[in-house]
């Protein structure tokens, strides 16, 4: 009986396959961050526009505090700070995504390029267990074929008995 497929690069396999999961698994988080940060984005836009309505009213009002105007304008400048290092984080958590996408493009190519191999390897073994098999079973059947020829007193393959050897050497026809 043949033995079973073993794919001997099956380790390999695994550690490339693990590889890929965790390159994915890196890009996701840091894709999670990108969201977090565009969300905050937007707060601070609406934080901004809601200051600078209030920033508006105030000033349109009768009495006017200037103590209030300058810590409100304050307020106004430090979300801004806040959403131009928010727009620096982005752009460097862009670039490292960017890199983090091809690294997990290079892990899948190489758990594909031996996911095909094995594809490959498997279909090899399976053509040369059915040959192996059809072979058996071809000789079964002439041992089958010879038996059966020999207790009917035929002689067995081609016709030519163990006595004819020495005529057939000699040329003669029988």
């Amino acid at each position: 009986m043949p033995r079973a497929f073993e794919f001997r690069l099956e380790t390999v396999l695994r550690v490339r396959e693990q590889r890929q999961r965790e390159a994915q698994r890196r890009l996701a988080a840091r894709q999670a961050e990108m969201v977090r940060l565009e969300r905050l984005d937007e707060q601070l836009a609406a934080q901004v526009g809601a200051a600078q309505s209030e920033l508006r009213a105030v000033q349109a009002g009768e009495r006017l505090d200037p103590a209030l105007v300058a810590r409100m304008r304050g307020w106004i400048g430090h979300l801004r700070r806040v959403g131009a290092e928010n727009g620096r984080v982005r752009a460097g958590l862009a670039a490292e995504l960017a890199q983090l996408q091809a690294e997990v493009s290079r892990a899948r190519t190489q758990t594909r390029v031996l996911e095909k191999l094995r594809e490959r390897r498997f279909r090899q073994y399976k053509r040369q267990r059915e040959r192996v098999e059809q072979e058996a079973a071809e000789e079964q059947a002439r041992g089958l074929h010879v038996q059966a020829r020999a207790s009917a007193g035929a002689p067995a393959g081609d016709g030519v008995g163990p006595g004819d050897w020495p005529a057939l050497a000699r040329g003669e026809q029988r």
